[in-house]
């Protein structure tokens, strides 16, 4: 079974809360404070496999800065850091709200393995300091973005 559709069933099945799946090759965990038939509350989502990406780091980020439409805001490369084989891309411009800054941040690494890592924050503008807070996608915009991570067609 294919990535997407393994990740289709498991969304719609009628347990509660987070999962994680293998397939493809890729290890995806979603943790969710609530998952309903059309959506899911996150507060993380990981992809991870074994083994490098076929892209360059750098080229896997543009790409999914580019690809990724299914988030409140478009994500921007803000760093690569090569010898460390990890990328940050970030909400490109928050959302601000009752004097807090909503941002979503990616974190890329590409290593001897593959991982990404979704989270969303609220801070203050100043970036000092934050807090993971919980975001909602439905299951089609969850597989979507796992797909454009990933790089499948």
């Amino acid at each position: 079974m294919t990535l997407e559709k393994t990740l289709r069933q498991q969304l719609n099945s009628p347990e509660r809360g987070g999962f994680h799946i293998s397939a493809s090759g890729w290890d995806i965990t979603i943790a969710a404070d609530q998952r309903d038939s059309l959506s899911c509350a996150l507060t993380e989502l990981s992809v991870e496999r074994n083994a490098p990406i076929q892209e360059d780091l750098s080229a896997w980020a543009r790409r999914v800065a580019g690809s990724v439409t299914g988030l409140i805001e478009p994500l921007r490369v803000v760093e690569v850091d090569q010898p460390l084989g990890k990328a940050l891309l970030r909400s490109a411009a928050p959302t601000v709200r009752d004097g807090k800054a909503f941002y979503y941040e990616l974190m890329l690494e590409r290593t001897s393995r593959s991982v990404a890592t979704l989270r969303r924050y609220a801070g203050d503008r100043t970036g000092a300091e934050r807090e993971a807070v919980a975001f909602v996608l439905t299951h089609d915009a969850i597989v979507k973005l796992v797909v454009d991570i990933v790089g499948v067609n």
